[in-house]
């Protein structure tokens, strides 16, 4: 743990590819100034009211492939576990309603995934910053965020285990369909801001890829910037 970084997901990428850090590190920082997200996006939260942290998964042993998607069920299921309702929005944003409460990224760093995870937790109206985005204390959860990191590490590890297992790819794609949201919408696609792609979301495949109905034939996404169309 430190008291303040850049970004954690930063930090623990760099000590992996430099061989300097163990298989299931996990790396949090009290206050994260510059987290980073999808396509480049940078964040700030008020100082104390947030969860940043990294873990360094082995590639070895899992199809790491699913990793991000197995780490919005872990989040998931563990804001689940605090009385919350969270939903993701493919393939990790995790929800609640229809505002974000949790970023995820991973990278790839040497042999290992680091993939970071920050979480909205005590921060009041007053202190979000975007109309999209929410707390677990604007939604009424009265939780700490040491108690936060112990539920998301605790299902992490639960995920990951049954991931190694014969069949855990299959299983963990059939406990991802329900929580995501995204299918079932009419969504548009952005591969770049020149290449988009409108359609509706009909399922997930095996390996995490969004599957989406265009003009009657079903395409796969394994990336791309997705917004739900009202």
């Amino acid at each position: 743990m430190v008291e303040r970084t850049g970004s954690t997901n930063t930090d623990l990428a760099a000590r992996a590819r430099g061989g300097d850090c163990d298989d299931h590190t996990v790396l949090i920082a009290l206050d994260q100034g510059t987290g980073r997200g999808r396509l480049a996006r940078t964040w700030t939260t008020e100082p104390g009211t947030s969860v940043a942290m990294s873990m360094a998964v082995p590639r070895q042993g899992r199809p790491w492939g699913l990793l991000p998607v197995a780490t919005g069920v872990a989040v998931a299921r563990a804001l689940g576990h605090m009385g919350v309702d969270a939903r993701l929005k493919w393939p990790n944003d995790v929800y609640i309603g229809a505002r974000k409460v949790c970023g995820i990224l991973a990278e790839v760093a040497g042999s290992q995934v680091v993939v970071g995870v920050g979480i909205n937790v005590t921060q009041t109206h007053e202190q979000i910053r975007f109309p999209t985005a929410t707390s677990l204390a604007m939604s009424g959860a009265d939780v700490t965020r040491e108690l936060v990191v112990a539920s998301v590490l605790n299902q992490m590890d639960q995920v990951l285990d049954d991931l190694t297992a014969e069949g855990g790819g299959d299983r963990l794609i059939d406990a991802y369909r329900p929580l995501c949201f995204t299918l079932g919408n009419t969504v548009r696609v952005y591969l770049t801001e020149e290449d988009v792609v409108e359609g509706q979301a009909v399922d997930v495949a095996p390996d995490g890829q969004l599957l989406v109905s265009v003009d009657g034939r079903v395409r796969a996404f394994a990336s791309g910037d997705v917004y739900h169309l009202r």
